[in-house]
């Protein structure tokens, strides 16, 4: 958001007027030094004239270094602002990544009914963030050079969560009648068809082409644009 530059304070017009009077008083009194030593008054304007030109030569050079100074900072603030937005997501991607292995390694750990519940709802829990992540991204034009691929990437992998939830609805009536039942988990899944939590507990082909290839293709082109590797 813009806003108009701040008006002088009263100080920096004190010193501004100050100036203009030193100065006023400054030529005033070279004047009078050179009617006393009986110099031409062409000689006082030659001088003056040549005082003028060095003063301006002198606001120029020092204004262009600002401009080009004010210029460099501007673009390091922005480069940090970017570069920090672009870690957030990737903080967010990770944030992502963490969850979803949690899920797969207590599955793997337990290989119950109640843990299947538990991360199965958590998964679920997490595809609105990723949707998050991805609409955002759609929103930040220009953050990434890759950022249409870093989207598909991320878009693959909330189709592939979807998955897992509709799974979850389909089975989980079954699965908590078997365990009343004494069931195991594993017997229950190969009964009733449960490929998705299958696959995924194995780290199996769908799990790779799906998930971990869409994961590297996001996350990698965010590190790449973040860490230059």
């Amino acid at each position: 958001m813009f806003s108009l530059p701040e008006l002088p304070t009263l100080k920096v017009a004190l010193f501004v007027l100050a100036a203009f009077g030193v100065s006023v008083m400054a030529m005033a009194g070279g004047a009078y030094l050179y009617e006393l030593a009986a110099k031409p008054k062409t000689a006082f304007y030659a001088e003056l004239g040549s005082l003028a030109l060095q003063l301006g030569v002198a606001v120029i050079v020092g204004a262009l270094i600002k401009v080009v100074v004010d210029w460099g900072l501007s673009q390091r603030a922005r480069y940090n602002e970017k570069l920090e937005a672009r870690k957030e997501f990737m903080r967010r991607v990770r944030a992502m990544h963490v969850a979803i292995q949690n899920a797969k390694d207590l599955l793997n750990a337990h290989q119950s009914a109640k843990t299947w519940g538990e991360q199965s709802r958590r998964l679920m829990e997490l595809r609105p963030e990723v949707e998050e992540i991805s609409e955002d991204l759609k929103a930040s034009h220009g953050l990434f050079a890759q950022q249409a691929t870093i989207i598909e990437g991320l878009e693959a992998i909330i189709e592939y969560l979807t998955e897992s939830g509709r799974e979850y609805v389909d089975s989980h009536g079954v699965v908590d009648s078997d365990f009343k039942n004494g069931e195991r988990f594993a017997t229950t899944i190969n009964r009733t068809g449960m490929t998705w939590v299958q696959d995924f507990m194995q780290g199996g082909a769908d799990y790779q082409q799906r998930y971990v290839a869409n994961l590297s293709k996001s996350k990698g082109a965010m590190r790449k644009e973040v860490y230059g590797a």
